[in-house]
């Protein structure tokens, strides 16, 4: 039995934009309203002195329980300003490491690896 509090899928070319998440499914453009997401993470991960980027989970429910759909960014300013966008849309459904990258930059949450990251989400999401 996993630990995993949800199933993962990585959003195929995704662009954020006021309505939702533009992203490429199945050969044809797809779009996730911000409606159907129930909550959305990020932390860093990868190694300090390695390569790093920041993972961000957007949590919504579909017939087989929670499914985190996930996009990355470069850590810096484009992770911050993918922050941003995604907690100004959610607002109060954007958790604490999301709302923090978002109003300083800076990761609150660091994890070597995704497995990690997936470990902790349940924690994060109650």
């Amino acid at each position: 039995m996993s630990d995993r509090p949800y199933r993962t899928r990585l959003l195929v070319a995704p662009r954020v934009r006021a309505s939702g998440v533009e992203h490429r499914r199945r050969g044809a453009t797809a779009l996730l309203d911000w409606a159907h997401v129930e909550a959305a993470r990020a932390a860093e991960v990868g190694e300090p002195q390695g390569v790093r980027t920041v993972v961000f989970d957007l949590i919504v429910e579909e017939s087989g329980g929670r499914v985190a759909l996930r996009l990355d960014a470069e850590p810096g300013e484009e992770a911050q300003q993918l922050a941003r966008a995604v907690a100004e849309a959610l607002g109060e459904r954007a958790l604490p490491s999301l709302k923090s990258l978002a109003g300083d930059g800076i990761p609150t949450r660091w994890y070597p690896d995704l497995e990690g990251f997936e470990e902790a989400g349940a924690e994060e999401l109650g």
